[in-house]
């Protein structure tokens, strides 16, 4: 038996993934973890939802609205473990949704734009990277 956390705890525990956390359980999208195997999980930080306007999240935390945004949070997610350096080497992958997600490594490595903070942050059933903004799948780069 492993003494990790899994990904729900590991998230939870970390006060800067707090709003994360709260918006994960509010809309459900936990769920997404009770499926087989191992998840990367890019958790935005308090501050990266501080970016999004009061307005747009009041609109996605109405009950009618909150399908679209389990659906926004289970952009975050991907199969399988996948270390930082590795997302570095990427150019593109999909999330458990079948969207694709692009990787850049400039300066940083970066998943559609959004900078990896602290990375590779072991759960039993798979890791966290922080990352500086909420990512939705219409403001995708080419």
């Amino acid at each position: 038996m492993s003494d990790k956390l899994n990904l729900i705890e590991t998230i939870a525990g970390q006060d800067r993934f707090s709003e994360f956390a709260r918006l994960m359980g509010t809309s459900g999208a936990y769920d997404v973890f009770s499926r087989d195997g191992d998840f990367t999980v890019f958790a935005p930080t308090n501050d990266a939802f501080q970016q999004i306007p009061d307005k747009e999240m009041s609109f996605l935390m109405q009950e009618e609205n909150l399908p679209k945004l389990k659906s926004m949070l289970k952009y975050h997610v991907l199969p399988g473990r996948l270390l930082a350096e590795d997302a570095g080497a990427l150019r593109r992958t999909v999330n458990i949704s079948g969207q694709d997600v692009r990787f850049t490594n400039g300066d940083c490595i970066r998943i559609n734009g959004a900078a990896l903070l602290d990375r590779n942050l072991e759960a039993s059933n798979g890791l966290v990277h922080a990352i500086d903004a909420v990512l939705i799948p219409s403001r995708q780069e080419d």
